[in-house]
C-alpha cells in the first residue's frame, strides 16, 4: 500500500530536523534512509537518469514509518493511505 506525503507537514518536519542535526544528509543517515529519497520527497518530485521530473508523493509503509519514528512524527499526520474507500467510490 502506498502512503501520499503531505508535503508541507513534511518540510516543517525535516527543518526542524535539519536546525537540529545540521543538514539533510545526516537527517538521512539518522533515519537510514537515502539522501535521495529524502530530497525528493522535499521537493515533490524525482529526477531520472535521463533528465525528466516525475512526481514523487508517495513511499510505502515502511518507509513512511520509518520517519515517523525517526522524527517524531504522530502516524496518519504526514503520511496517508492513498486508498479508496466504498464512499468515494459512491460519490463519483
Amino acid at each position: 500500500m502506498k502512503y501520499k506525503v503531505n508535503r508541507r507537514i513534511f518540510n516543517q518536519y525535516l527543518a526542524e530536523e535539519v536546525r537540529e542535526h545540521g543538514s539533510e544528509r545526516r537527517v538521512a543517515m539518522r533515519t537510514r534512509l537515502s539522501h535521495t529519497l529524502i530530497q525528493s520527497l522535499r521537493k515533490g518530485f524525482e529526477t531520472t537518469k535521463d533528465g525528466r521530473r516525475i512526481p514523487k508523493t508517495q513511499v510505502n509503509l515502511a518507509t513512511a514509518r520509518k520517519i515517523e519514528a525517526a522524527w517524531g512524527i504522530p502516524r496518519e499526520v504526514c503520511f496517508l493511505p492513498d486508498v479508496l474507500d466504498a464512499r468515494s467510490i459512491n460519490a463519483a
